[in-house]
């Protein structure tokens, strides 16, 4: 009579918030942020297009995703109040 044989435990790697994000403008991923939590603002940038904003809305607990976010929603802001 045989053992049962033991199953393997197979651990997937966790997903990782991205450094680098989409730029709405030009559909390439080049998106920058630096979080300057100290003075309470965060720059974002693309290295393709040029597109910069600065972002006010930081406190100590905002991440660069947070940022991102916040970035998408003031683009598409101003992009349809030019319409």
């Amino acid at each position: 009579m045989g053992r049962r044989r033991r199953q393997k435990v197979r651990k997937r790697p966790q997903k990782r918030i991205p450094d680098v994000y989409d730029c709405p403008e030009c559909g390439n991923t080049a998106i920058k942020i630096e979080v300057y939590k100290e003075k309470q603002f965060a720059s974002v940038k693309c290295g393709a297009c040029g597109l910069e904003m600065i972002i006010d809305e930081v406190n100590p607990l905002t991440e660069a995703v947070d940022v991102y976010g916040t970035f998408i929603d003031e683009y598409y802001k101003e992009r349809s109040e030019e319409e």
